[in-house]
């Protein structure tokens, strides 16, 4: 990635001229695409990084065998980005309850730091088509948002419900909801822009969660929230399986 921006940089150099509207977009899209790799990558990290601290208060083969599984998470994270900046995919068939609690197992460290229950009600039968990675990471933004929800010394119940349901006979309905602080009007209109953020990062989680649910699956999304009341996003995708 850095190689061909430092290319069409050297171009212009050469050539001595403006860069184009193609170079410009190309530019820009490397620059978001890296800035969302490294917004990806955090939550893994983070869960590893979690997970090692509870290690060096109590020996566990199991909390070691949780870093393992974050670490390689972060491992098909960048496979999956190398394919992406190639132009490749990898779509195949894959359960949405294994892939969602894959996402939960991952986070569940994190919501016990933040004192927040998981709570899961899946259909166990439903399969989607598409790359999976990338329905790991619009399900990981989506409920560490709803993790990072809760204001740190607030008197409410701390859980976050991921609940999958049938709608109709071709689609399903992915809801996931809090009970936190809650959204402005304001900002449920700017949440899917790109560098729109509330938490002071880059403001990229939503943007490429949108990005992904209606260009990689085909779906759809939406988010209705109320200040002080909590926020449930919700995703419906078409059932493919080929």
């Amino acid at each position: 990635m850095v190689r061909a921006v430092m290319s069409t940089l050297a171009l212009r150099r050469r050539s001595n001229r403006k860069l184009t509207d193609l170079e410009l977009t190309r530019l820009a899209e490397f620059g978001r695409f890296g800035a969302s790799l490294i917004h990806e990558m955090s939550t893994p990290l983070t869960a590893a990084s979690l997970t090692l601290a509870q290690i060096e208060d109590r020996h566990s083969d199991q909390l070691l065998r949780e870093v393992r599984r974050d670490l390689k998470l972060l491992e098909r994270y960048v496979i999956a980005a190398r394919k992406q900046l190639k132009g490749e995919s990898s779509p195949n068939s894959f359960s949405v309850t294994v892939a969602i609690h894959q996402v939960v197992m991952i986070l569940s460290a994190k919501a016990k730091a933040n004192n927040v229950k998981l709570l899961v009600n899946s259909l166990g039968s439903i399969r989607l088509y598409g790359d999976q990675v990338k329905f790991h990471q619009i399900m990981a933004n989506l409920i560490n948002n709803a993790i990072e929800a809760y204001l740190p010394d607030a008197n409410v119940p701390r859980h976050v419900s991921v609940r999958v349901e049938l709608a109709g006979s071709n689609k399903v309905n992915i809801t996931v909801s809090d009970s936190g602080i809650g959204m402005s009007r304001r900002m449920q209109k700017h949440i899917f822009e790109s560098f729109y953020s509330s938490k002071g990062n880059m403001g990229l989680g939503l943007a490429t969660v949108k990005h992904y649910v209606e260009h990689d699956f085909g779906g759809t999304i939406d988010v209705r929230s109320r200040l002080g009341y909590g926020t449930r996003f919700s995703v419906i995708f078409p059932i493919r399986t080929d």
